[in-house]
């Protein structure tokens, strides 16, 4: 009995040191993209120290390719193949947008502030952690409203305060056309130890969990 005790709590220990392993592990990731007349980008995730690898390659106008290799073991999930263009309406897109923007407003009417204040920190701290180390993007936009090119702007200045000084970050906002233009390089790497301990200290923050027991009553 002893022995098959020590057994079962040696299996469960070795189960937790891999699952521990598991989480430190980081997921490295990298991404290139650019938008001039077409677009295109390229995408790779690998976990494990490339024994679990993804990528992802889409260009305009052609179904997504979707890779994963395991343990060397290359899998094809998509065919290549042409994808017709697809027309829409300028005044649906409208219609669309102006819809997006009043149940969004309503939507965040709803939250209590203490909630949108520890939501926006999670937020924060989640981009933080997953910001690329190597990063490069130069973006040319502007949309049909001035006042969407501005927002975006905006929250480009909130999150990025050195943004006009940085080589890495160069935008262009245009205000008086629609246009999307540009390219963008980055590598980085996740941890989803830090990201759960992250949403754990929100969950518990004061207020949230109140908050959460709200929504699921409404």
């Amino acid at each position: 009995m002893g022995l098959f005790l020590f057994i079962l709590i040696s299996f469960f220990l070795i189960l937790l040191i891999l699952f521990a392993m598991l989480l430190l592990i980081p997921i490295v990731y990298s991404v290139e993209a650019a938008k001039e007349e077409h677009y295109c980008f390229d995408t790779k995730i690998s976990w494990l120290g490339n024994i679990i690898h993804v990528q992802v390659n889409k260009e305009e106008h052609q179904k997504m390719d979707f890779f994963i290799s395991i343990i060397g073991l290359h899998i094809p999930l998509h065919d290549r193949k042409k994808v017709p263009k697809r027309s829409r309406k300028e005044e649906r897109k409208k219609q669309e947008r102006k819809r997006t923007k009043q149940e969004l407003k309503k939507y965040f009417s709803f939250f209590q502030r203490s909630f949108l204040d520890q939501a926006f920190l999670l937020l924060k701290k989640v981009l933080k952690h997953i910001m690329p180390k190597k990063f490069y993007l130069h973006l040319i936009y502007g949309f049909e409203d001035p006042a969407d090119t501005g927002m975006l702007t905006g929250l480009f200045y909130l999150l990025f305060p050195n943004i006009s000084n940085s080589d890495m970050m160069k935008i262009n906002p245009v205000f008086d056309e629609e246009r999307i233009q540009g390219e963008l390089s980055m590598k980085g790497r996740i941890i989803l130890a830090v990201l759960i301990y992250y949403f754990l200290q929100f969950y518990f923050a004061q207020g949230v969990r109140q908050m959460i027991k709200k929504m699921r009553n409404k």
